[in-house]
């Protein structure tokens, strides 16, 4: 049996990224996942409406009574959304983090179809100074990193700077995600300062929730192996087959891939 993780995401009633997609691919590596949702998004393949947070309460009490039960030894945390959402994770993850062998962070900002998905002036500052120092790895894309730093990457030595900045506040891996050029898409991941770039071939079509995918694979992985090298190409490798298995037949589930 699989190790037990919590997801704490957003809720994407398409099942194409979010909670559903994070329980999926977490699953799919034979983990046992509990979930809990921060927002409920009004969205489809196709179309981004809108999107709500939890009442407070009511988030806060549903992941105590996770948290209280069978202990988790991973976290994979999604788009919060509010102010308060993201103080009350930062608590409680502060209180059972003796418990938990990786947390990692999606920085979950924008969606895809361009809605911002945070709220409050001081959400990134709070994300910074209480969420940041709890993680192990945080998985921004471009945009996010861009958004959580306030500089723009258009070179390798910017991301390694971007990277740099990210550690500052206690995160021990930051790996950015999506960086394009030449055919290829490049993830960047610093470990003890050096950083080092890992790329795939760009598929010719555009997938809704890959961010949240790869980073869910990634937890999942650095729970089997505990080694972020080895669990990023396991994690880019298996994206890769869901990709391409998707393209073939946008019907299939990823479900075949477990063998």
């Amino acid at each position: 049996m699989g190790t037990r993780v919590l997801v704490v995401a957003g809720f994407d009633p398409s099942g194409g990224a979010g909670l559903l997609l994070d329980t999926k691919m977490l699953t799919l590596l034979g983990h046992c996942v509990a979930s809990v949702p921060t927002t409920l998004t009004l969205q489809n393949t196709k179309t981004f409406e809108d999107w709500e947070p939890l009442k407070t309460r009511l988030f806060e009490r549903m992941l105590k009574l996770t948290l209280e039960d069978t202990p988790v030894e991973g976290v994979k945390i999604g788009m919060l959304g509010t102010q308060e959402i993201l103080e009350i994770t930062g608590h409680y993850l502060r209180k059972y983090r003796s418990q938990i062998r990786w947390i990692v962070l999606d920085p979950v900002l924008k969606a895809t179809l361009h809605k911002d998905l945070f709220q409050g002036e001081n959400f990134l500052n709070i994300l910074k100074s209480e969420l940041l120092p709890l993680v192990d790895v945080i998985t921004p894309n471009i945009f996010e990193a861009e958004t959580l730093s306030k500089r723009p990457i258009t070179t390798t030595e910017d991301l390694r700077e971007v990277a740099q900045y990210l550690s500052s506040f206690g995160v021990k891996i930051p790996l950015i995600t999506g960086y394009r050029k030449g055919g290829r898409i490049y993830n960047y991941l610093m470990i003890d300062g050096k950083i080092r770039g890992f790329s795939v071939r760009e598929l010719p079509l555009e997938f809704h929730g890959t961010g949240c995918a790869l980073s869910s694979l990634l937890l999942g992985y650095l729970l089997l192996t505990n080694t972020p090298v080895k669990a990023l190409r396991l994690a880019m490798r298996k994206l890769r087959k869901i990709l391409k298995l998707r393209a073939s037949n946008p019907l299939s589930s990823e479900l075949q891939l477990i063998h």
